[in-house]
């Protein structure tokens, strides 16, 4: 989640916004929350969101500042990382891909900056390269107006973000809290970051400078400038005083304080004799202090009995991997939905349960149904999220093993569902079995929309197959798989990666290169049901473009030497005699009787005629083809064709 916080904006928004929907990394949503803008902020803001769902506005009524706004997103969301932005900066395309990469170093990082720059001259001047800290208990930003090329620049640790455009981790904003809030709403609207600096150095989180990830910021805000300072509004002076010693009292170190306080008094004096003399309305900063002092040292209590205990493993280091992530795919099926959602039963603790959802963001049906499902469950073992629009099938999968963290995952699609029992038989076979493998193909039931069983599916020998054994039976089998039997290894999954241009054959790729490489093992218990329907995604795939996947596939599979040119010859004509064969029989079972001969004249293109008939299914391409050709009317279905 991206989180940023306006307030007459309209200046910066278009260009920052522009910038984080450029980003390489996509899969995000942009919290704006407007601090109630008197111009027209909201109207560009909701502009853009009209051509992006990944945009979301959120009007306040009244004026937050930087700290309650943040707040209200932080308070809101979940998400495991977040990158907070101010309206004024942009973004390289890289600058999240980048920084998500650099935040996985290490569980103790807690925050990653980048390099902030002034301007897009040839040499910009830097305006943050992290954040130091002093002895006073100030912060200073990192090489401020040096000129870029004179600087080595490094990556590492520093002390402290800015809060221009540091990326938090969640399990850091949650350890940070105090008394419920992230960012103490005190501060409104400057030296937030700094606070937030102190107290994370403080309980033994770290912050990662990445100068790879570049942004424009040109600070309008310039430390140290008083000539600046004296055209301020006067709440905004005031507050930086206010805002240092609530630093200070809250945050200088239990044991220490008095040599923070004595190195900070010299200034401390030096501002307070400023104020009386040049801008004494900013006095009121003490009279705040003073009326809010019991307050501030209650938070100071905890801010210093929290840090007493240090760096904590439990609250910074990532919850124990589940043993199965269940993913649940979704596109605009509600009724679907829930029926899939209901049949996982209660979640064991080892599982967490995943739904992804491709359905427009305007349809509320979804949500709402998923939401509803999903409320008995435990709710640190479910997450749904709402894709950006322009999704499909693939890239479906692509963020579900992305989001997933279980060592193993199944793919659950919303129009199938888990039989009475078969979540527990999944379980007990990844727990007890003593050689764990890569792959497991469970049993299924093949059932209608309604439910109703048509054929029972086993798996074709218990026990395992090794690699040469597991790629002949799913290069010779085209429903060997059925995606809801299958449990796989998360990591293999995602280190052989879907290939987005095998698009509806991209699962039997993938099928395909993991037997290769780890061999199968065959378990008897059925597990789920595979419901064959006109909506399936399937169906649109028995035509030419199907045909073309599928002869790719098997190109692929010959590139990279799966198996002898002559058996691949071999499996390839099982493989579509079986593929096209099924898609009659689906055009049959629904009373289709052009559909059922237009899917049987895929025989005829040009790229399978070299293609021998296996023995298994002649019989059958002989009988069908004599009884399309010669029938005016659809008699009742065969019964003893191949399903698909």
């Amino acid at each position: 989640m991206l989180s940023i916080v306006t307030w007459n904006s309209a200046a910066s928004i278009e260009a920052c916004l522009a910038s984080l929907l450029a980003q390489t990394y996509t899969d995000f949503t942009v919290w704006v929350t407007d601090n109630a803008s008197a111009d027209d902020t909201c109207a560009r803001v909701a502009a853009v969101a009209a051509r992006d769902a990944r945009i979301q506005l959120y009007r306040l009524s009244a004026n937050t500042g930087f700290c309650g706004g943040h707040n209200y997103a932080l308070d809101r969301t979940r998400t495991e990382f977040v990158l907070l932005v101010n309206p004024d900066v942009e973004l390289a395309p890289d600058y999240l891909a980048r920084a998500l990469q650099a935040m996985r170093r290490d569980a103790r990082i807690g925050v990653v900056c980048g390099l902030l720059l002034q301007s897009h001259d040839a040499d910009p001047r830097i305006d943050s390269a992290g954040m130091q800290a002093l002895p006073d208990g100030r912060y200073c930003l990192r090489l401020y107006t040096r000129p870029l090329s004179t600087v080595d620049l490094q990556p590492g640790y520093v002390d402290g973000a800015d809060g221009a455009l540091p990326l938090l981790r969640r399990r850091y904003i949650d350890d940070l809290r105090v008394e419920g809030q992230f960012f103490d709403e005190r501060f409104f609207a400057h030296k937030e970051d700094w606070d937030v600096a102190w107290r994370g150095q403080l309980y033994g989180w770290r912050t990662w400078f990445e100068p790879g990830c570049r942004a424009l910021h040109p600070r309008v805000f310039r430390p140290g400038n008083l000539a600046l300072r004296q055209r301020l509004a006067g709440a905004i002076k005031a507050d930086a005083v206010k805002n240092q010693l609530l630093l200070l009292l809250k945050n200088a170190p239990a044991g220490r304080a008095w040599r923070t306080w004595l190195r900070a008094l010299p200034r401390q004096l030096a501002i307070f004799t400023y104020l009386l003399l040049r801008e004494p309305s900013s006095l009121r900063a003490y009279r705040y202090v003073w009326q809010h002092r019991r307050a501030v040292l209650a938070s100071r209590w905890l801010v210093q009995a929290r840090a007493r205990r240090g760096w904590q493993p439990a609250l910074g280091a990532p919850a124990p991997e589940p043993l199965l992530s269940i993913c649940v795919p979704t596109y605009r099926r509600p009724e679907l939905l829930a029926r899939a959602l209901r049949s996982v039963g209660p979640l064991p603790a080892e599982v967490e349960l995943l739904v992804s959802d491709n359905s427009p963001r305007d349809d509320w049906r979804n949500p709402l149904v998923a939401r509803y499902a999903l409320r008995r469950q435990p709710a640190a073992q479910v997450r749904y999220y709402h894709n950006a629009p322009g999704g499909n099938s693939t890239t479906n999968w692509q963020a579900c093993l992305r989001r997933a963290r279980g060592r193993y995952v199944l793919m659950l699609h919303d129009d199938d569902y888990l039989l009475p029992g078969g979540l527990q038989r999944i379980l007990q076979t990844l727990r007890h079995d003593p050689k764990p493998q890569a792959a497991y193909l469970f049993g299924v039931d093949i059932v209608d929309v309604g439910g109703r069983v048509l054929r029972r599916q086993p798996v074709p020998r218990a026990g395992y197959l090794p690699p040469a054994e597991a790629l002949q039976a799913v290069l010779t089998n085209s429903s060997l798989v059925r995606i809801p039997a299958l449990v796989a290894e998360r990591r293999a999954c995602l280190t052989l990666g879907l290939d987005p241009a095998q698009q509806g054959s991209d699962d039997t790729d993938l099928w395909m290169r993991l037997f290769a490489r780890h061999g199968l093992q065959c378990v008897p218990a059925r597990t789920a049901a595979y419901t064959i329907h006109p909506d399936a995604e399937t169906t649109s795939f028995f035509n030419e473009t199907g045909i073309g996947l599928l002869l790719r596939l098997f190109g692929k599979a010959e590139r990279l030497g799966l198996l002898p040119f002559e058996q691949l010859e071999q499996a390839q004509s099982k493989f579509l005699h079986q593929f096209i064969l099924a898609g009659v029989y689906r055009a049959l079972r629904q009373r289709d009787l052009p559909a059922a001969r237009q899917v049987l004249r895929l025989f005829e293109l040009p790229e399978l005629q070299h293609l021998a008939v296996p023995l298994r299914w002649l019989p059958a391409r002989l009988g069908l083809t004599l009884w399309l050709l010669g029938s005016e009317w659809l008699p009742a279905p065969p019964h003893q064709l191949p399903a698909s």
